[in-house]
Parts: structure tokens; sequence; C-alpha cells
């Protein structure tokens, strides 16, 4: 079994430096844009399909009761966005 390394930005703007023979300087500003613009469509409500990578979606997880594990007193969570991921069929079966 190998050890699992963990891809930095810092290791991405590398790659992708090396992939397209770019600097790195280049390569983190395409970087830095492709956040930006998924950002700024997750910030408007828009879902982003990359067809065989995946889907960025935002998500509203409504309010609900809780226990505090502590002194077991139930308690209110509020409601919360939070964007998630589901991987395309492409990614799937290349990652198996």
């Amino acid at each position: 079994m190998s050890k699992k390394t963990k891809v930095t930005k810092t290791g991405l703007v590398q790659e992708i430096a090396t992939s397209l023979g770019v600097s790195k300087t280049q390569a983190e500003n395409f970087l830095k844009s492709f956040v930006d613009i998924v950002t700024k469509n997750l910030k408007k409500g828009n879902e982003i399909t990359i067809t065989g990578f995946g889907t960025f979606k935002k998500t509203v997880r409504q309010s609900r009761q809780g226990v505090n594990p502590q002194t077991r007193e139930k308690i209110q969570i509020p409601e919360s966005v939070t964007v998630s991921f589901k991987a395309g069929k492409t990614l799937k079966n290349s990652v198996q």
C-alpha cells in the first residue's frame, strides 16, 4: 500500500505549469481565475458542471434541532449554506 500525499495549491500550480508549458505565475493566475469564477457562480446560486469531472452546487442545510453532547440540552442549529461536489462518471471510473 502506497503512502497518500496531500496536494497543495503550490503543487497544483507546479503541475499546471508543467502540463501547459507556462510559467508558475501564469499557472497560478489560471488556477486563481478558475476558483474565482466557480466562487462567483456559486454565490449567484448557479450550478457548475464540468462534464466528466463533476458538479459543484450550493446547498442549504435547513435549521434543525440538536443536542449538546456535554449537557444533553436541546439546541437549535441554524440554517447554513455549504458547497457540495458530486464526482462525474469519468472521474469516478478513473480513480478506482
